[in-house]
């Protein structure tokens, strides 16, 4: 589970408006994980998502997403940054990528560590014209500290 926290398409460059939504997108995600919400965590996800764990997990659907991320939650406070490096969309299809870092800290303890690496965020537009995360994952700069 820590590993989670060792983290827990496009034929065109996309307009300012749409890299805009996405980049919000990723922003509420690395928000709400700061903050522990995982009901605003899951509320980004589209209908069928799938996580891929630094570990190596594939986690598919909301329901196991939920778990294992309320899990990784009771047992750790991060604190997430994000800095977004592209973005790019092709028809309802659209990811943004880039670098974060993340300060974690165990609940029983005050020792703290410090990660980063890259992510990924694949969106899917819903029917409504919303955004939503298909597929998630982030890689680890130096994964000795797992």
């Amino acid at each position: 589970m820590r590993a989670l926290f060792l983290l827990a398409c496009g034929a065109g460059m996309a307009t300012a408006g749409f890299a805009a939504d996405v980049t919000d997108i990723s922003s509420k995600w690395a928000e709400a994980w700061s903050a522990k919400d995982l009901n605003a965590i899951v509320e980004l996800y589209a209908p069928e998502p799938v996580f891929l764990a630094n570990s190596g997990e594939r986690w598919s659907g909301i329901d196991e997403i939920r778990t294992n991320f309320a899990m990784g939650l009771s047992e750790f406070t991060p604190n997430l940054t994000l800095t977004s490096v592209r973005s790019l969309s092709s028809g309802n299809l659209a990811y943004d990528s880039g670098t974060y870092d993340e300060i974690i800290t165990p609940r029983q303890s005050t020792a703290a560590t410090h990660v980063s690496g890259n992510y990924l965020f694949v969106f899917e537009r819903q029917r409504n014209g919303d955004w939503k995360i298909l597929e998630q994952s982030f890689t680890q700069f130096d994964p000795s500290k797992v």
